[in-house]
C-alpha cells in the first residue's frame, strides 16, 4: 500500500528518536555533558546538548530500513554530508568553534554536494516568460563540468539555511518545530501530482519523524538540545530537498521567510553598530518577544502558526502567488517588528 511507504520510514524514524533521545538525556546527566550557559543564551540550568545525534542517526537507519530508496549519487552525497555535519556539529558543541571553522565546515558540506550532482540550471520567473539562467558559464574539476552561478548559488543558498536554522535554535521546541513543519510540507510537495516524487517523500516524513521524536523531549521546558549538528542539519535538509524536489526555492522561501527575514535584519543590525554579524546576541525577534513578557510557549507557537500559514500558501499557490505571498510575508514581519519595537 502506498500509505505503507511512507508511514514505515516515519515509525522508524519517530521511535528510533524517542529512544535515542532519552538515552541520550541520561548520558548527559550521568557524565555531565550539559549546553554552557552563556549571556546570550535564556537556559540557566543544565541541560543536555546532544539531540542531534538521535535526530540524525535516527534519520540515516529510517531511510536504510526503510527498503524502498534507491540511492544514487546525490543521495549518497546527501548522507555524507549529514555524517560530515554530525561530526563537526558536535565538536562544535564540545569545543565551541569559531564562526570562520564552522563557516568551512559547512563549504565542505556543499562541495560534497556540488560534487556529487547536485545543480540547478535556473529559477522560475514568477512574473512568466524566460527563467534566471544559472547553467551559462562552466568550469571543469577533475574533468567534471559545473556551472560558476549554479555552485554560488547552491553554496550561498545551503549556507544561509544552516545558519538560519541555527540561529533560530533559540528557544526551547522552536527550531524544530519549524524544522517538522518544513519536513511535512516538502513531504506533501514531494507526493503531489505537480511533483510526484515518492523517494523525496521517504526522506522528507523520515527527517519528520526523527525531529518529532526529539521534540517530545525538546518542547518547553525541555530535558535536551539539538545542539549545532541538529540545527544545522535540519538546515541543511530543508536546503536540498527544495532543489530536489525541481527546484522548489520560493516554496521553502515561503516556510522559512520569517526566520530569514529576521536573521537578515539581525545582521543588518550588528554591522550597522560595527559588530560581527556572526556574533550571537538578543537581537532576534523571539528574544525580545521574550523581553516584552510573552512566554517561551507563546513565542514558540506564535512563529510556528506563520511558518504553518505561509507553508500551506507554498502548497496552494502557483509561481506569481507565491511570489505575492512573500511580498505579505515582508509586510507582516515589518509590522511585527515595528510593534515590538514600539511598545
Amino acid at each position: 500500500m502506498t500509505i505503507f511507504l511512507y508511514l514505515k520510514p516515519f515509525l522508524i524514524a519517530l521511535i528510533l528518536s524517542l529512544v535515542f533521545t532519552k538515552a541520550l538525556i541520561l548520558f548527559g546527566r550521568k557524565y555531565k555533558l550539559y549546553d554552557k550557559i552563556k549571556e546570550n543564551k535564556i537556559h540557566k540550568k543544565n541541560i543536555a546538548r546532544f539531540g542531534g545525534i538521535a535526530i540524525i542517526v535516527s534519520f540515516l537507519l529510517a531511510i536504510f530500513l526503510s527498503g524502498d530508496l534507491v540511492f544514487d549519487n546525490l543521495k549518497w552525497g546527501m548522507i555524507i554530508s549529514v555524517l560530515v555535519i554530525l561530526v563537526f556539529g558536535l565538536y562544535d558543541d564540545l569545543k565551541n568553534l569559531s564562526w570562520k571553522k564552522q563557516l568551512m565546515g559547512q563549504i565542505i558540506v556543499v562541495a560534497i554536494m556540488i560534487y556529487a550532482g547536485l545543480q540547478v540550471d535556473y529559477i522560475a520567473n514568477p512574473f512568466g516568460g524566460a527563467e534566471f539562467r544559472l547553467d551559462a558559464l562552466q568550469y571543469s574539476v577533475f574533468g567534471i563540468e559545473y556551472s560558476v552561478f549554479s555552485s554560488l548559488f547552491i553554496l550561498f543558498w545551503i549556507v544561509g539555511f544552516m545558519n538560519v536554522m541555527n540561529w533560530l535554535d533559540g528557544l526551547d521546541g522552536l527550531a524544530g518545530g519549524v524544522g517538522i513543519i518544513g519536513a511535512i510540507t516538502l513531504f506533501f510537495l514531494s507526493i503531489s501530482g505537480l511533483v510526484n516524487q515518492p523517494p523525496l517523500g521517504i526522506i522528507s516524513i523520515a527527517v519528520a519523524g526523527a525531529i518529532l521524536g526529539f521534540l517530545f523531549f525538546n518542547f518547553n521546558p525541555a530535558k535536551i538540545f539539538m545542539g549545532t549538528s541538529g540545527s544545522m542539519f535540519l538546515g541543511f535538509m530543508l536546503a536540498v530537498l527544495a532543489i530536489f524536489s525541481g527546484g522548489k526555492i520560493a516554496t521553502v522561501l515561503l516556510i522559512m521567510g520569517f526566520p530569514i527575514l529576521d536573521a537578515i535584519w539581525v545582521i543588518t543590525q550588528r554591522i550597522k553598530v560595527g559588530e560581527s554579524p556572526f556574533r550571537g546576541d538578543k537581537r532576534h525577534l523571539h528574544y525580545r518577544l521574550l523581553e516584552k513578557g510573552w512566554s517561551q510557549r507563546k513565542v514558540v507557537l506564535f512563529i510556528y502558526l506563520i511558518c504553518l500559514s505561509f507553508s500551506v500558501s507554498a502548497i496552494v499557490f502557483q509561481s506569481f502567488g507565491k511570489f505575492l505571498a512573500l511580498a505579505v510575508l515582508f509586510v507582516f514581519f515589518y509590522a511585527v517588528l515595528t510593534a515590538v519595537s514600539r511598545s
